[in-house]
């Protein structure tokens, strides 16, 4: 027989037996819900981008395209490089020795007249006037001329020569147009990989943080978390929709500019094939040398100190005297019934030679020939002053894509450390054992090195780019 106080706590421990028993079936569905979520996250990171590639793939169409076949797209449409093949053409076409000057000059002329005339004349053979009233004449001459230069100077050939020079400036021209769009579409092509797999690293944590929203509201309704901790994780999740949301206006914005570059539809989804992979072997030495014998705006340069060389000889040619032959076929009719010549027929030939020379220009010659020589100064300045920015941007460039080249490395492995970290972060969180402010802390850590790795592999590959570009070599991306 029990004591009254006895029973009273043998009921008591009955009760808080029976509360035991019911808060671990409690924990052990915790537990099993809370593993199945976290299953899901173990899938992995390229798991998860996998699955998400594959769905967006079946919502809407997207076109995918090389870095190589983005360049031919661009070469072929863009607006720009169509403007400077055309101005290309032009100077092929001028490039000629019509233009220079050798040919002749062969030019015909006609023109025929009529009169309708009222006359009275007095003739000293007789008193009587001669009158005629309405008297009709017309008159018809035509001629075929010839001149033709054959000796100036030698300005024709120092004229041959400068169309030369301009044809090469247009291709140079033409060539830096490309180069400048395969830089351009360059940068926006790596641009949408970049953003892109921002946008799906995003998405990543996006889903992470409403899995652990779905979590704290369950520990919420049961009583194992506090409404706070389930505020924070919604408040987590929100944020990470909102910079979703965000990244997908970037990554639409870079896909909008790369098809601007490429003159397609704007509303094109064109998505890279490509990821981001960087040349780590380009050698200083090589790119110096190539960039000195190769770099488009040094043999403009060069080009345009031919030009000034050739207009100096110009100026020159103007002191020889100039030669040149003329001639011509004429042919003439003429009807008068006024005159005393009622008809006239002639024809012919006509031919000679001129020569001239001028003795006094009011020292035009000698002025245009001393800023001639201050052109050829000045273009030799213009060179030098190019080679030195030229050699000064590649080495910054070089300096850049070094660091770029170890800041990929110290990022990639700085990466694999928050992997790890989330990794287990998680298992802790599974356990109970990790609070939402902390899991969030890692989730940002993990983000942000995800973020810097991308970054320093963006930069890698324009630096890699510009590289290319300055050293004249960008169009081995076209092979």
């Amino acid at each position: 027989m029990l004591y009254p106080p006895c029973t009273h706590i043998f009921q008591k421990n009955q009760n808080q037996l029976l509360m035991l028993k019911i808060q671990f079936k409690i924990n052990i569905m915790i537990y099993r819900y809370i593993n199945q979520v976290f299953k899901f996250w173990q899938i992995g990171f390229s798991g998860i981008i996998l699955i998400l590639l594959l769905f967006t793939a079946n919502t809407y169409s997207q076109d995918y395209y090389s870095f190589k076949q983005c360049l031919q797209i661009g070469l072929e449409n863009n607006y720009s490089i169509k403007i400077a093949k055309n101005d290309e053409i032009i100077d092929e076409n001028n490039y000629s020795l019509g233009n220079a000057g050798f040919l002749p000059y062969i030019y015909s002329e006609a023109n025929q007249s009529y009169s309708i005339t009222d006359s009275r004349q007095v003739l000293a053979s007789s008193p009587d006037p001669v009158e005629k009233d309405n008297a009709k004449s017309n008159a018809l001459s035509a001629s075929v001329n010839l001149n033709w230069t054959i000796f100036d100077g030698f300005k024709m050939f120092v004229e041959y020569k400068k169309l030369n020079e301009m044809l090469q400036m247009g291709q140079l021209n033409t060539r830096m147009s490309i180069e400048n769009l395969v830089a351009q579409i360059g940068v926006e092509y790596y641009n949408v990989i970049q953003q892109k797999k921002r946008l799906e690293t995003i998405r990543y944590i996006k889903n992470l943080s409403k899995e652990r929203m779905k979590v704290a509201e369950e520990r919420y309704r049961i009583g194992q978390e506090s409404k706070l901790e389930f505020q924070q994780a919604k408040v987590d999740f929100n944020s990470d929709s909102s910079q979703f949301l965000n990244q997908s206006e970037n990554l639409s914005a870079a896909i909008i500019k790369l098809n601007k570059l490429l003159a397609v539809n704007i509303d094109k989804n064109t998505s890279p094939s490509d990821s981001i992979s960087i040349n780590y072997f380009l050698s200083l030495t090589d790119l110096l040398k190539e960039t000195q014998v190769n770099n488009t705006n040094l043999l403009l340069a060069l080009t345009n100190q031919s030009i000034s060389e050739l207009n100096l000889k110009l100026v020159n040619s103007s002191r020889y005297p100039v030669l040149s032959l003329f001639g011509g076929a004429t042919l003439a009719q003429s009807e008068s019934p006024a005159s005393s010549v009622l008809e006239s027929n002639s024809q012919g030939w006509n031919y000679g030679a001129s020569l001239s020379f001028t003795i006094f220009d009011g020292f035009n010659i000698n002025r245009q020939h001393k800023n001639a020589r201050i052109d050829i100064q000045n273009a030799e300045l213009e060179y030098k002053e190019i080679e030195q920015e030229v050699l000064s941007t590649l080495a910054l460039i070089y300096n850049t894509y070094q660091n770029s080249l170890k800041l990929v490395d110290l990022e990639r492995s700085n990466l694999q450390i928050a992997r790890n970290n989330f990794d287990i972060a998680m298992e802790r969180y599974r356990l109970g054992n990790f609070s939402g402010l902390e899991m969030r802390d890692v989730q940002r850590a993990y983000l942000d090195a995800e973020d810097r790795l991308l970054a320093a592999q963006y930069q890698a590959k324009i630096a890699e780019i510009s590289l290319k570009q300055i050293s004249g070599k960008i169009s081995d991306y076209l092979l």
